[in-house]
């Protein structure tokens, strides 16, 4: 399991556009943290896409020692407000780190904005994770207008970028290159730093660390697409059992 290569605060909030890959780094944040902290919980905010959403590690989490806050049961796929209680305890809660993957546009990030009534109470980071492959974020000031629009919504205000341009077994290390220098861009618009580089772990040894300066946290892929197979050797996790989906 790679290491947190920063100091984590009490709560970290996770968000992107569509496919930006925001889930995945959630879903490996929450492992990694879980190396270092006694409690650990994750709350399941995407209401936008169906298919990755960090509930779908549920098992991998059970293991993992890592609180899920999400429907479940026969609710286990609906969305909020069920599990608004929960999460809101879990943000107040000083003895336990929260992180909260949320959905991917202004309209999933919108519930921020009553969870976080009190901002100044809470110790909190806003992660923005940028992939320069989707079409909406190609750029710096697609990006930069899609974040502006979650900030509005969600009454917050980025605190970091996550730098996760990748294009699933497709990637490769200039392709995360041009992702970083699309991010170190993006964060100089908002005076923030590129916290890290996320990558797979197989692409990870392939990168040349002299190329830049920010660390890399190497992942696995946990939720795949229901179409997709266990070829790229990925820990597969398949929808109602033990394995991806």
């Amino acid at each position: 399991m790679s290491k947190i290569p920063f100091k984590t605060r009490r709560v970290t909030i996770f968000v992107g556009d569509y496919g930006s890959g925001k889930t995945e780094v959630s879903i490996n944040f929450a492992l990694a943290l879980r190396e270092t902290e006694k409690w650990v919980k994750i709350a399941d905010l995407d209401i936008v896409n169906p298919y990755f959403r960090s509930r779908e590690a549920a098992d991998v989490f059970d293991r993992a020692g890592v609180e899920l806050i999400a429907p479940a049961g026969e609710q286990a796929w609906a969305d909020l407000p069920i599990i608004l209680p929960a999460i809101a305890g879990a943000i107040h809660d000083e003895s336990v780190k929260t992180i909260l993957d949320v959905g991917g546009d202004a309209a999933g990030s919108r519930v921020l904005s009553s969870l976080f009534d009190r901002v100044s109470e809470i110790d909190y980071d806003l992660l923005a994770v940028v992939n320069a492959n989707r079409p909406f974020t190609g750029d710096v000031a697609s990006s930069e207008s899609v974040l502006r629009k979650i900030e509005t919504a969600s009454k917050l205000r980025v605190t970091g970028i996550v730098s996760n341009t990748h294009l699933l077994s497709k990637t490769t290390p200039e392709m995360v290159l041009k992702g970083v220098e699309m991010a170190c861009s993006l964060a100089k618009r908002f005076d923030v730093d590129v916290r890290f580089v996320s990558v797979e772990r197989s692409v990870a040894p392939r990168l040349c660390a002299s190329s830049f300066s920010t660390p890399v946290f190497s992942m696995t892929r946990y939720v795949l697409l229901p179409w997709e197979d266990d070829s790229t050797g990925a820990a597969t996790l398949k929808r109602g059992s033990d394995g991806r989906g």
